[in-house]
């Protein structure tokens, strides 16, 4: 009985001291479905955190559900985020209010960042994405310094795919926000229709980027692997082999500090994994003790890091030791 508690369990950690003052960070990527192919963009919360809160609270909330990419211009920006397609009639996205600018990140190539008039704290649900380093203009302050809260990770393609469609003036029959409007129509198609509009059909949350097969190790977009795993705000995610049970990939939250730095499996999160990479941890049912190689902590790395399942109802496992690079 104990043995199969333990499997289910599961999950070892080697998060250290500290990062209990970090806030619980949640919805590492946004990834946009379109009619042109998906993208996912990496969150900067620590840049601009109350622009991520506010660009999340939209997608949360289904607002960029068929919304229109109404703008383009080559060389600069593909924009989004104002308008939705309902029914087949346009309309523009109920706003949740201006958020103050949190300017911190420069406008270089696959970031994105807000649209917003000459007033710097005029954003609201409109975004953009770079397509050159366009840091000399967008990040000036006399432009009122357009606040970088994203980075492309996955898809690049597919937004440049965009950025190279036809683009059509259809103020006239929309209004002045549609004038560099792509389409995906021949430039002898004179008779547009909804389906040779740009669309975003489903804006979503989520850890683990498309493609991938199991959850990504790293807090930020990929790094050389010199540690397994890093220390992500109160949790940390590896890959695990169980001595007599199979491979796992497995998720830690931090529970507890004192007197001991505790950690409890989260629920849902233990995950059969068909190969394990070259490096994994490992728990032994018969000592009870999970065995971690190395995690990186910011810029420190902890080898060995050893915990011991002390409590298997309960799944939760305390931090034994560990040593400092």
């Amino acid at each position: 009985m104990r043995n199969k508690n333990h499997k289910r369990a599961w999950a070892l950690l080697i998060p250290l001291l500290l990062v209990l003052a970090k806030p619980a960070l949640a919805q590492k990527y946004v990834c946009m479905q379109s009619t042109q192919g998906e993208w996912c963009v990496e969150l900067l919360r620590s840049a601009a955190p109350n622009t991520v809160t506010n660009f999340l609270r939209y997608v949360n909330d289904g607002r960029y559900t068929n919304n229109l990419v109404h703008r383009s211009v080559p060389g600069f920006v593909i924009q989004g985020g104002g308008f939705s397609l309902d029914t087949n009639v346009v309309n523009a996205l109920a706003s949740y209010g201006t958020i103050n600018n949190e300017f911190n990140r420069t406008n270089v190539r696959g970031t994105v960042a807000m649209a917003k008039t000459s007033d710097p704290n005029s954003a609201t649900s409109q975004w953009f994405v770079n397509l050159s380093n366009n840091n000399t203009f967008l990040d000036l302050s006399a432009n009122g310094s357009f606040t970088v809260f994203a980075n492309v990770v996955y898809g690049m393609d597919k937004v440049d795919k965009i950025a190279g469609l036809r683009i059509a003036n259809l103020s006239s029959s929309l209004g002045s926000a549609f004038a560099e409007m792509p389409v995906d129509a021949p430039a002898n198609v004179n008779q547009l229709t909804v389906q040779n509009l740009v669309l975003v059909t489903r804006a979503y949350t989520t850890d683990v980027l498309p493609g991938s097969t199991v959850q990504p190790y790293h807090c930020s977009a990929p790094v050389n692997n010199e540690a397994l795993t890093e220390l992500c705000s109160n949790s940390v995610t590896f890959p695990l082999s169980l001595q007599g049970g199979g491979a796992y990939e497995v998720t830690l939250d931090l529970v507890a500090t004192a007197p001991a730095m505790v950690f409890g499996v989260r629920a849902g999160s233990l995950k059969p994994l068909a190969l394990l990479p070259n490096t994994y941890a490992s728990f032994n049912p018969v000592t009870n003790v999970a065995v971690i190689p190395s995690v990186r902590v910011g810029s420190v790395i902890y080898d060995n890091v050893q915990l011991l399942m002390t409590n298997a109802a309960t799944q939760q496992l305390t931090l034994q030791s560990f040593k400092q690079r």
